[in-house]
């Protein structure tokens, strides 16, 4: 035999090549590596995103809290707070990146939960001297703000405010002041009003008074911020109270008090009346012998008869009140005149303001309900207008009482009927 070799199929002979085999093998073996090449990347990143959030940092959140200014309870009634009592302070917070994200999240959406106080007390005023206006200007360390019940964040972050530059605040304050005062009437203080009698006859009676009012017995002062008081003082440095009168309300008032007539009080001569007087916002008003808090003052009103009427007479242009059904269909008077001629008395003083702008005249139709004129009514042949005759009617004075005084001639005219319409009138609308 000679020294070749026979293989079988499926069997490698001893002498045979193995590089087919090895090939195959590092094939293998190098996808193996890449798949863990991978696996270890996303290892190696999870590890990192965990740790990114763990490890501590510091991040700084502009205006993330603020801090409250309060004045102690000795001072209160001294001095007031001008500045911002409330002013935002920036924050510095230390701990893991996902805690300080949430905290800062939560502050965004309630800007006020997180935050200081200060307050204010002797000790830090001692070595101030007031201004020329009653001022002074305190400055906080930030390192003393005391940390409130809602300043709460969580246990693994470290949370202090942080201050800019020299880490100060500054508070302005002005100190109270005390003044006289006095009551200012303006121009409430006097003038006229008009009141309406019942006479015997079951007719009413007009008349016309003159008022002066006055506030008595009292002593009153101030007490509070500089510049409050001293913009309500005048220039002879006294503080200046206001009230405000309404003669004809104070007669009615008194009158049902006392359950007596408009006349009878009226023949007293002048009553007294307390009232309110208009408050000064941060500023209390005290009397000044009794030393407690003020909120109104007698103000003594006296009343006179006057007698002093002229005869004045003008034509007024007639205004007409529809009432809502008539005035939705364009309705109109025909045969209406364009003036009315008005008569009557009034103050001498008064004369310039008997005017259009102070006197109306009115044919006032707004009581006219469909329902009660139905049958009444008529069709306008042709159209589709209707028209209703008016009989009865009274023209009215609207007059301004607070310009007018007066009188009427005849002592049965009234304002709201003043005068009956004449020659006949018809109201037409389109239906």
């Amino acid at each position: 035999m000679t020294g070749s070799s026979t293989s079988i199929s499926g069997v490698r002979s001893p002498g045979g090549s193995r590089r087919g085999d090895t090939r195959r093998v590092e094939r293998r073996w190098a996808g193996a590596t890449w798949a863990v090449h991978i696996v270890i990347m996303g290892l190696a990143v999870l590890l990192w995103w965990i740790a990114r959030d763990m490890v501590s940092v510091t991040q700084q959140l502009k205006d993330g809290g603020s801090v409250r200014f309060e004045l102690a309870e000795e001072l209160r009634g001294e001095w007031k707070i001008m500045s911002l009592a409330t002013q935002p302070v920036s924050l510095e917070v230390s701990g893991p990146t996902k805690e300080i994200n949430d905290f800062a999240a939560a502050l965004d959406q309630n800007s006020g939960r997180f935050s200081y106080r200060y307050e204010i007390n002797e000790s830090d005023l001692a070595n101030l001297k007031p201004d020329s206006r009653q001022q002074v200007v305190l400055t906080v360390d930030i390192r003393k703000f005391e940390a409130t019940g809602e300043a709460v964040a969580p246990p693994e972050l470290t949370v202090r405010p942080l201050g800019t530059g020299d880490r100060i605040f500054t508070v302005t304050l002005e100190h109270f002041i005390t003044r006289q005062a006095y009551v200012d009437l303006g121009p409430s203080g006097k003038g006229q009003i008009q009141v309406t009698l019942p006479r015997d006859d079951r007719r009413n009676e007009t008349r016309a008074y003159s008022y002066t009012a006055e506030v008595t017995d009292v002593d009153l002062e101030v007490r509070g911020p500089a510049s409050l008081v001293t913009a309500n003082s005048d220039s002879n440095g006294l503080a200046r109270l206001k009230v405000s009168i309404d003669a004809k309300q104070v007669l009615d008032n008194f009158a049902a008090s006392k359950a007596k007539t408009i006349e009878s009080v009226l023949d007293q001569g002048s009553i007294v009346s307390i009232v309110q007087l208009l408050p000064i916002e941060g500023v209390e008003v005290r009397d000044k012998s009794k030393g407690v808090g003020v909120a109104e003052v007698p103000v003594r009103v006296t009343y006179t008869r006057l007698q002093d009427y002229v005869q004045v007479s003008r034509e007024f242009p007639v205004e007409i009140v529809f009432p809502n059904w008539l005035a939705q269909k364009g309705a109109r008077v025909d045969n209406l005149p364009d003036s009315v001629p008005v008569d009557m008395k009034v103050l001498s003083s008064q004369r310039a303001n008997f005017n259009e702008m102070y006197v109306h005249l009115r044919l006032d139709l707004s009581g006219l309900s469909r329902s009660e004129i139905e049958t009444e009514i008529e069709s306008v042949e042709g159209s589709t207008l209707k028209r209703y005759k008016l009989v009865n009617g009274y023209y009215s004075l609207d007059l301004d009482t607070t310009r007018l005084t007066y009188e009427f001639n005849n002592a049965s005219v009234t304002a709201e009927n003043y005068q009956p319409i004449g020659g006949e009138m018809t109201i037409v609308w389109s239906d």
